[in-house]
């Protein structure tokens, strides 16, 4: 961070009057001097606040609003006012803007410090404790601002101003104002081909046919078509966002978590993307799903681990469709504070949605691409209502040389894949020591694996994975003896 302020020039009544400082008032005999630093031209980062070691502020604890009904959750609405204030404007970038603007904050942040100027972290946190969780929120709420680069979107405090207690030796730092100038990724050349890759996207959007009579029937529709559609890629040019399941393929997580909220929001079903499995020293992470059903309970999808590629990456299964906590909560940890950021996720049902193991659903392959033009679909006919998506949002992705734009216009009819218990690596029917065994011998390049043991979805085998299994062995045996006794 920049030096707020600068060498001191003279010592009159108070030692802290500093260059660029203008001092209002002294008052109560001396003791207490106050002051404004004018911070219209600083600003700082996400980026680099993280790089930093930045931890959770405790200045700015959410408000926890009561349950919402049917068709209104938005992580944006349990905030608390600053950061709900921020939001708002940041919900507006779905009509992607680059340009300066300012938040005034309803409520005034307020900070201590020992020092002039503050420490860093006192800054920052105070700084990012007021807009970080919103920027977080707008984007999980509203997967179409894909384009938005969070992490190096510049921050920066209008006005600070100052007390200094001479008893006390404490200096009172208060904002009332943050600036933010958005950044796009850098996978974009400019704001004019972001605005391109907008039109791109709504078009795939508008164009994803969802198939099925009931919610259930019609998020498996949108479950098995992404899953169809993209491969998981931590490659892939639009990874993390909801380009990667709708538009070209090669997503990571966070690219199927949003591109399954974005699908769900054109249907009218609550749906929330949740960041959890977090792992502050390795830099993992996880995200999925909850989805709210009719019967007012929450459930959880995690398309990423559904989709287990395979034969021209059209291998799938339903392990984490519409799961309640006991199942799904056995390897999937939610995380509502991460670095300075806090949200608040609806409570998990505690058991599984029932739904219909064979249903039909959509599964497109129509494809059109800009180098030549052509376009192939394969369809299988149906007897399941289709529904026709269509919407006012919009979204853009990057630029490439290729580009293919998916239609999703034709259906057929899939059942549900044989599954498997997590851990049952060596897909016998039962999770045993032998599955740790099939997994080290894979990792140790004794015996390839004939099927995947990464099971911490990070794209690779590695010891982590067998980690992973001695743990699982480990509760399943404490499991085994609590049973007994």
């Amino acid at each position: 961070m920049k030096k707020l302020f600068h060498k001191a020039l003279s010592i009159f009544a108070s030692f802290s009057l500093l260059a660029g400082i203008v001092p209002i008032s002294s008052v109560a005999e001396g003791q207490i001097s106050v002051g404004t630093v004018d911070m219209t031209s600083e600003a700082s980062t996400l980026e680099e606040y993280y790089g930093r070691g930045g931890s959770i502020s405790e200045f700015y604890p959410p408000t926890i609003l009561t349950d919402q009904s049917y068709n209104e959750y938005n992580l944006g609405d349990y905030l608390d006012a600053n950061n709900k204030a921020v939001y708002a404007e940041f919900v507006k970038l779905v009509n992607p803007s680059i340009e300066k603007f300012t938040v005034q904050l309803p409520e005034t942040v307020s900070f201590q410090s020992k020092s002039q100027p503050p420490t860093d972290d006192e800054f920052f946190n105070a700084v990012f404790g007021s807009c970080a969780s919103a920027m977080d929120a707008a984007s999980y709420d509203n997967p179409e601002i894909f384009w938005l680069d969070q992490n190096n979107t510049e921050v920066g405090a209008e006005n600070i101003s100052y007390t200094f207690n001479w008893r006390t030796k404490i200096y009172t730092y208060t904002f009332n104002k943050l600036t933010f100038t958005p950044a796009y990724s850098s996978g974009f050349s400019s704001i004019d081909e972001v605005m391109e890759f907008k039109e791109k996207l709504e078009t795939a959007a508008d164009n994803f046919n969802v198939t099925g009579e009931t919610t259930a029937e019609k998020l498996k529709c949108i479950h098995d078509t992404i899953a169809k559609f993209t491969t998981y890629d931590m490659s892939g040019r639009f990874t993390g966002n909801c380009l990667s399941a709708l538009v070209t393929p090669g997503a990571v997580c966070e690219g199927y978590a949003k591109g399954f909220k974005l699908m769900c929001d054109r249907i009218g079903v609550p749906c929330v993307c949740i960041f959890g499995n977090y792992d502050l020293e390795n830099s993992t992470a996880h995200m999925w799903n909850y989805v709210q059903m009719e019967d007012g309970l929450w459930y959880a999808v995690d398309v990423t681990w559904d989709d287990l590629d395979g034969k021209n990456g059209l291998e799938l299964r339903d392990t984490y469709f519409l799961k309640g906590a006991d199942e799904f909560n056995v390897n999937h940890t939610p995380c509502s504070e991460y670095i300075v950021i806090k949200l608040t996720y609806p409570e998990l049902a505690s058991k599984n949605y029932n739904w219909s193991a064979n249903i039909t659903t959509t599964s497109t392959t129509a494809e059109t691409t800009s180098a030549t033009s052509s376009t192939t679909a394969k369809s299988t006919s149906t007897t399941k209502k289709t529904t026709t998506i269509s919407s006012s949002k919009t979204t853009t992705t990057f630029s490439a040389a290729k580009t293919t734009t998916l239609s999703f216009t034709s259906t057929t009819t899939t059942s549900a894949p044989e599954e498997f218990e997590y851990g049952d690596l060596n897909h016998d029917g039962k999770v045993t020591i032998a599955d740790l065994v099939y997994c080290a011998s894979d990792v140790l390049t004794i015996e390839k694996a004939k099927y995947s043991c990464d099971l911490n979805d990070d794209g690779r085998v590695d010891v982590y994975d067998v980690v992973i299994m001695r743990q699982l062995l480990y509760a399943k045996m404490l499991a085994a003896v609590k049973d007994r006794s």
